[in-house]
């Protein structure tokens, strides 16, 4: 049955249109248990199943190439669950909507190039919140630890408790507890039950994402700062570092009607496809694969190559409106990697539609 749904999804992406070039469907399923065992006869038995579908399809035609994918081209639409998890991620009927998206791109005018409101649908808020939220907040980075390798963080230990990280719409928790999401579970590999932590509330940053040993570390250097049950490891061979979990933006008040009636000139941008960020995960460039021109309060044509920029000690703080939870989607990526030897996880983002002002927006041909 799986596989004839990917094969007959395959086959309508090709439509028999000579200018889609490239194509596929996948679903990745895995299966994992975890056992964790102490010197004092404690044990905790975990037992998790993902399923990660995926749709790609790529369009050519007179020198220009565009691609479309369906929840990102790195597995974003990851989540823990059964075969429900197909029906929810919207892969029945995929293969024709995201091939007609990727044509329709060929024919698209660039993104437009300016300082101009921007719409972020949940795909793309997935990879603003890992990028410069998550790996920012990571206690071991901020202590350090990854200053050699994948560098370190804007971030200070005496900033928790005090600094505005975004706008008062901004809203942050981490919460392994969220149904279906990637990296839901219990306990983290150091045995700490999990539980709903806000690390930001009201744009004020409250918290790290530290395990005990980094929080413990932390107090050694006069900083008391409690942390959350996210010392993780990819295997049994593998020490357990701070890693992201399950980090969410909390949804607001507004539906995406009144987000887009709200903007007199901006861009809606969907599914990220590159990114790139400094080593204190501060300053940032993303690209998306989807964009949208927003003229007047209404949604007009489609424009591609969109591309934003900014800096993640202000950026949040531009966050102008908050979508509702009938905006809220759950979204997750297995390939999170972090450490020496580099250690890949999986991580789970959930979020709503969001807004910010004055974005420096701009389209491929800048």
């Amino acid at each position: 049955m799986l596989l004839d749904l990917l094969l007959s999804e395959s086959a309508a992406a090709k439509g028999g249109d000579d200018r889609v070039v490239d194509w596929s469907a996948s679903l990745w399923r895995q299966d994992i248990r975890q056992l964790y065992l102490t010197s004092t006869g404690g044990e905790a038995e975990q037992r998790m199943r993902v399923l990660t579908p995926s749709l790609v399809v790529t369009a050519f035609d007179k020198g220009r190439v565009q691609t479309r994918s369906l929840g990102g081209q790195y597995g974003g639409l990851g989540r823990q669950g059964g075969l429900e998890l197909i029906a929810e991620a919207g892969l029945r009927g995929a293969g024709r909507r995201v091939a007609d998206e990727a044509l329709q791109l060929l024919a698209a005018p660039n993104c437009p190039s300016g300082k101009m409101d921007l719409l972020l649908m949940p795909e793309q808020m997935m990879l603003q919140i890992h990028e410069s939220i998550g790996h920012p907040l990571e206690l071991d980075r901020i202590l350090g630890d990854e200053r050699n390798y994948a560098g370190t963080s804007f971030v200070t230990p005496d900033m928790f408790g005090s600094y505005r990280y975004g706008s008062d719409l901004l809203n942050v928790t981490f919460d392994p507890l969220q149904r279906n999401e990637l990296a839901s579970y219990g306990w983290d590999d150091d045995g700490k039950p999990a539980e709903k932590m806000w690390l930001i509330r009201d744009g004020v940053l409250e918290r790290p994402l530290g395990g005990d040993i980094s929080s413990a570390r932390a107090r050694l250097n006069g900083f008391a700062l409690d942390g959350v049950a996210n010392s993780r490891a990819c295997n049994w061979n593998r020490a357990p570092i701070d890693r992201m979990a399950n980090l969410n933006v909390e949804p607001g008040d507004k539906t995406f009607a009144q987000l887009v009636a709200g903007i007199e000139r901006g861009v809606l941008m969907q599914t990220n496809v590159s990114w790139s960020i400094d080593d204190s995960r501060n300053k940032f460039q993303f690209g998306c694969e989807w964009g949208q021109l927003i003229e007047n309060g209404e949604l007009k044509g489609v424009v591609r190559n969109p591309n934003y920029r900014g800096v993640s000690a202000s950026f949040w703080r531009s966050l102008k409106a908050v979508g509702d939870a009938s905006t809220f989607t759950v979204m997750g990526t297995p390939y999170c990697g972090k450490g020496e030897p580099n250690q890949v996880v999986r991580v789970g983002h959930a979020s709503p539609a969001c807004v910010f002002g004055e974005v420096d927006v701009f389209g491929g041909a800048a």
